[in-house]
């Protein structure tokens, strides 16, 4: 069962460079490296004691120019992961599910996104077209949902508003999903997993400033034949990740929100349960909160370990043509009155014509046992730092560091491509960028890590891509990358087709293969392949169906994995 639950799916809100306690820091090393779409989401932690470190139409590139209609919001993209993109922004900044988010580098054009996952603070997106690779970094600009909605009339003092239409319109919008999964290993034990889940989103309910934030999962899970101790009894679990009550006039104004939510600005502390406070201005903003942090097994509420935080940010005035952010904050997490973690947390944003820049820093301040711990009054603990420059319209260039312990995120399918990946992410890395159309795309890339599951390591990849070659959206893309460390050297080669005849279908094959050999053990080399296949169907603005397939195979074991979901939004 091991190799099949090694590509469980896993839909989990996961914040990125969350500290992570040394038991979970344990679970997380032996346990598999991916989960199910349906698994529940990871707990938010802070670093434990001892612990000094913190575990992320064709579209032709045009110059921006403001767009007609409603006045657009920006933001910045702050990972990548596989074919899935995150933002800094969530519900809280008028994203919802759906979303269609403007990728622009360096003045220009380069793609599009949807929101498919979206917490109060942080979105995970798809990538519905792109005319080059997407990193961390770029601009994206999107109409907040309070905008979009249609100009609305009373016909009565207090009553209800309706649109020009007539109809109402609900404050409350959210989703429901049912979804399935199954893992098999031929001969062996099957995973099964139905799951179910409801999200609730409420702005300006009965005509007053107060909303709600609920989010609530539900699964059972099965596993059946092989080996008496594969097989388990069915088990089932519920988790609450957001269930709060939010007063707010205005979706730019003061904030307060009170129950289990998503920390916003201080993305470190993840959940919590407590109370947040965000006041938002033209050129300045600011905020704290205090809460406790729930049980790590459980989930529930718990009063163990209790945090607080304060942050304040300068950024640009809202659709500038060069965003720009400047934000820093102090956090403090304390086990039962204990000292347990005392950060601050730096953060700063620029996107320009010709540079594009995103850093992240936290800071430990070392008191009583910690200090004794490191030697020092201050350590830093983790550190994220991208920038790109446009050298022409065809050429760019870019690079970076990321000593980030661990990065959480929304995972909805993880394959040894994007395994692979996630293991070299720690470390240094440079990018060379040709674009000789805006249908073709070659780069290469360097990289030097170490800390991941693959130690230090260097790794030089070469890639291609093409997009939208034929109306019905054809796109491929290929890719080889070359690694040598202290454990394992060998290769990855993989390949991806896709077809979205509009932006109601997609269909995706991919394909690849690595080879892997440890000479310092004298071990023959070992072979993994793969091979999958993804459909997503959207049935007016309602209705979501989604089928995956994926086979792996090699290391001694096979296994095939299928999942369906459906979702109604509303």
């Amino acid at each position: 069962m091991s190799n099949a639950r090694s590509h469980f799916r896993m839909v989990a809100m996961v914040i990125l460079g969350l500290g992570l306690p040394s038991a979970c820091l344990s679970a997380q090393i032996t346990a598999p490296k991916s989960t199910p779409k349906s698994a529940t989401k990871p707990t938010p932690a802070s670093a434990a004691k001892g612990t000094a470190t913190k575990p992320a139409a064709e579209p032709a590139k045009t110059l921006v120019t403001p767009p007609p209609g409603p006045p657009r919001s920006w933001a910045a993209v702050t990972y990548v992961s596989g074919s899935t993109i995150y933002l800094e922004v969530g519900s809280k900044q008028g994203v919802k599910e759906g979303t269609i988010f403007t990728v622009v580098r360096a003045g220009q054009t380069i793609g599009e996104l949807s929101a498919s996952f979206v917490s109060s603070s942080r979105t995970a997106c798809a990538v519905t077209r792109s005319s080059s690779a997407i990193t961390v970094g770029d601009s994206v600009s999107y109409v907040p949902v309070v905008v979009e909605q249609v100009p609305t009339t009373l016909t009565a003092a207090g009553s209800r508003p309706v649109t020009r239409a007539g109809t109402r319109r609900s404050p409350v919008r959210g989703r429901v999903g049912l979804r399935y999964l199954t893992i098999n290993q031929p001969g062996g034990s099957t995973l099964r997993q139905p799951s179910v889940d409801l999200r609730l989103d409420g702005a300006q309910i009965g005509g007053s400033s107060m909303g709600l934030a609920v989010d609530v999962r539900m699964q059972r899970t099965s596993v059946t034949g092989g080996s008496s101790s594969a097989t388990s009894a069915p088990a089932g679990a519920t988790r609450v990740y957001q269930a709060a009550l939010i007063r707010q006039s205005s979706p730019t104004g003061t904030r307060l929100a009170m129950g289990r939510q998503f920390a916003t600005v201080l993305s470190p502390i993840g959940i919590f349960d407590g109370v947040a406070l965000d006041v938002n201005g033209s050129k300045w903003s600011g905020g704290g909160l205090v809460g406790t942090m729930p049980d790590g097994g459980s989930f529930a509420p718990s009063a163990a370990t209790t945090e607080a935080g304060l942050w304040l940010q300068r950024h640009s005035a809202q659709g500038s043509a060069s965003p720009w952010s400047a934000t820093v904050g102090a956090i403090g997490s304390y086990n039962r009155g204990e000292i347990d973690r005392e950060f601050a947390y730096l953060r700063g944003t620029l996107n320009t014509r010709v540079v594009s820049i995103y850093a992240a820093e936290e800071i430990d301040v070392n008191r009583g046992w910690k200090r004794q711990a490191e030697g020092s009054l201050a350590t830093f603990t983790s550190t994220v730092l991208t920038a790109q420059v446009s050298m022409s319209r065809a050429l760019s260039m870019s690079g970076g560091l990321d000593s980030r312990r661990s990065v959480r995120l929304y995972r909805d399918f993880v394959n040894p491509e994007i395994a692979f990946d996630d293991a070299l992410r720690q470390g240094q890395w440079g990018e060379v960028s040709l674009r000789p159309s805006r249908h073709f795309r070659l780069s290469s890339d360097i990289r030097s890590s170490g800390g991941g599951s693959e130690g230090k390591s260097q790794a030089f990849t070469a890639s291609a891509s093409a997009t939208q070659l034929t109306p019905l959206g054809l796109g491929l893309r290929a890719r080889t990358t070359q690694y040598t460390g202290a454990i394992t050297e060998g290769r990855l080669s993989s390949v991806a087709v896709e077809v979205a005849p509009g932006q109601a279908v997609r269909l995706s094959l991919n394909a690849g293969v690595r080879t892997s050999l440890m000479p310092s053990a004298g071990l023959p080399a070992t072979r993994l392949t793969w091979a999958g296949g993804d459909l997503d169907v959207a049935v007016g603005r309602s209705l979501y169906v989604m089928l995956s397939t994926h086979r792996e195979s090699g290391t001694g074991a096979a296994s095939v994995q299928t999942y369906a979901a459906v979702t109604w939004r509303f």
